[in-house]
C-alpha cells in the first residue's frame, strides 16, 4: 500500500467516526456548514471543492451526507480529501485513530524490511 492509500484508509476511519458521532450527537450536524461560511468569510469565496460540500450539505439527506462519509468510491475520497468536518471529532478521538495508522504503518515498515536471520 502506498502513502496515498494509507492516507486515504486513515481519512476513511476519521470520516466512519465522524459519521457515527453525527448519528449519535445529531445536534453536531451545523459544524460543516459553520465551518464553511468561517472558511468564505475568511477568503472572500470557496475553493470548488469546499463549493461542492457547500451544495452537498443544502441538498442532500443527512443518510447520503454519511454515505459519502463512509463511501468506498473515488468520489468519497476525494471529498473526504477536503472535508468541512472539521472539529466533529475531539482532540482524544483524533488520536486515537492517527495513532493506530502510526502503528500501522511502523508494523508494515519493520516486517517488510527485517532481513532474515543467518542460520
Amino acid at each position: 500500500m502506498n502513502r496515498q492509500q494509507r492516507a486515504d484508509e486513515r481519512s476513511k476511519a476519521l470520516h466512519k467516526e465522524i459519521a457515527k458521532k453525527l448519528r449519535n450527537q445529531p445536534d453536531l450536524w451545523y459544524i460543516p456548514k459553520n465551518n464553511l461560511m468561517r472558511w468564505e468569510k475568511m477568503r472572500g469565496r470557496l475553493v470548488p471543492a469546499l463549493s461542492e460540500w457547500e451544495q452537498i450539505l443544502n441538498t442532500k439527506t443527512r443518510e447520503h451526507i454519511l454515505s459519502i462519509l463512509e463511501g468506498d468510491s473515488e468520489e468519497s475520497n476525494r471529498l473526504r480529501s477536503s472535508s468541512p468536518f472539521v472539529g466533529i471529532l475531539n482532540q482524544n478521538e483524533r488520536r486515537k485513530i492517527f495513532d493506530s495508522y502510526r502503528i500501522k504503518n511502523r508494523d508494515h515498515h519493520s516486517s517488510g524490511s527485517r532481513k532474515p536471520e543467518a542460520l
